[in-house]
């Protein structure tokens, strides 16, 4: 059985700009037709915010990864229809209700503040269960990336973009001298940190 991998604009852009996108849903065992993004990502990447923060040649890359998937304009669950929750914002939501209709899934995320107020909102119960276990952060990838890609090639494309990711950035914060034993001990302690604050939502992989 496929198994759908719904993947947030911040986790194409974050990816994207470490030229691991494509590598990371590779590591997931996801084929391109099972990959569900938002309709409005492409709008969006073009938008004030994103065009602020990232460069050109990463937008254009990320428009280009949100035209190969399965574009969703999911309506929101009943639990989500009324709900306005700090951390996370209206994509986010339709994300989460999209996974409704899918008996098997992954939601790729690299928003750390949408995985704490889902795990902690009193009046999310269903949707958390149904997300236990299947949530997965870019960390977790890059863990998996580096015994397949090899850590200096993991290394060489992370560095130009840590300025994109407060956590890879104090993971790879030594540069150069960063050594695999101390990167996967920071980010396996990382991951341990967000698993716990966000009440087992992370998958294991």
């Amino acid at each position: 059985m496929s198994i759908a991998c719904f993947v947030d604009n911040d986790a194409i852009l974050k990816l994207v700009a470490c030229d691991l996108f494509w590598d990371a849903i590779e590591v997931l065992g996801i084929t391109q037709s099972d990959l569900r993004v938002l309709a409005s990502a492409k709008y969006v990447f073009k938008g004030k915010k994103v065009s602020g923060r990232y460069t050109e040649k990463i937008r254009n890359a990320a428009m280009a990864v949100a035209e190969q998937c399965k574009q969703i304009e999911a309506e929101l669950s009943e639990e989500l229809k009324s709900i306005k929750i700090d951390g996370l914002d209206p994509g986010e939501l339709i994300l989460l209700s999209a996974t409704k209709s899918e008996p098997a899934f992954y939601l790729v995320t690299g928003d750390k503040r949408c995985m704490v107020a889902l795990a902690n909102e009193l009046g999310l119960t269903k949707t958390r269960e149904r997300l236990t276990g299947k949530v997965v952060c870019i960390e977790q990838l890059i863990l998996k990336l580096i015994p397949t890609q090899g850590f200096e090639n993991v290394l060489a494309k992370i560095l130009p973009a840590l300025e994109y990711d407060k956590a890879l950035k104090a993971c790879f914060g030594s540069g150069m001298q960063s050594t695999e034993e101390n990167v996967v001990l920071a980010l396996q302690g990382y991951v341990a940190h967000l698993q716990q604050h966000a009440s087992g939502l992370l998958a294991e992989l």
